[in-house]
């Protein structure tokens, strides 16, 4: 009885369980941590989503159904394990030495969306705070095309307080081979090409951005 107790317990401690639905999963689970069932769910791939335009981007989903739903929660009540598990695809071919920069919000700290900054811890990169808004935007949700490049521009400026290095760690940022943003969702690419701006007027090349979820062609705003 004791034995069978033993064994029931080591089952319970040993057996993985999805990291979004919480259901055991066997032994030959995907290493995302994710059951096959919430894998489809989500319209997750091995190797995520990749695309050129407007400029490259890799992201783990579209951003529909249940996709849309989990980051939406995630942006209210973040969840690392769920996160971790979202970003594997992510983390396939990126260069070990590649440096990640956050998309910043305009709200306050206390109200601003947390994941573009967890997105980067759960990638295990090295990751530098060098964007800061220099002046409030709207929100997009019912802006056009045209309308959210007008938002968004100008709307990013160096973070003086991390570019307050030693002229040679500048110059190495300034040359490094792979700088990622990183946001949690792109629909039409206008924040990301801001945010890329900035950067580039300073000399730093971006190699693209890594996103949770990309907006599917058919949702995106016209004109």
């Amino acid at each position: 009885m004791l034995t069978s107790i033993k064994s029931c317990l080591k089952q319970l401690l040993i057996e993985p369980s999805c990291a979004i639905c919480k259901r055991q999963t066997s032994s030959e689970a995907d290493q995302s941590g994710l059951c096959q069932t919430c894998q489809q769910r989500l319209g997750l791939a091995e190797s995520g989503q990749r695309g050129m335009s407007p400029l490259p981007w890799r992201a783990a989903s579209w951003y529909r159904g249940a996709m849309r739903q989990l980051i939406l929660s995630l942006r209210r009540n973040p969840k690392i394990g769920s996160l971790q598990a979202i970003c594997t695809s992510l983390q396939c071919d990126l260069p070990q030495g590649s440096l990640l920069i956050p998309i910043p919000g305009w709200k306050a700290k206390s109200r601003s969306n947390p994941l573009p900054e967890l997105i980067c811890r759960c990638l295990e990169r090295p990751t530098l705070q060098l964007l800061q808004r220099c002046r409030p935007t709207v929100g997009q949700h019912r802006l056009n095309r045209r309308q959210r490049v007008s938002n968004q521009c100008g709307s990013f400026r160096l973070n003086q307080v991390s570019t307050q290095w030693t002229s040679h760690a500048w110059t190495n940022l300034r040359s490094q081979q792979q700088v990622w943003l990183v946001d949690d969702i792109v629909t039409t690419g206008a924040t990301v090409l801001a945010a890329k701006q900035a950067l580039q007027a300073s000399g730093v090349n971006i190699q693209g951005v890594l996103c949770l979820a990309r907006t599917p062609w058919e949702l995106h705003p016209v004109i």
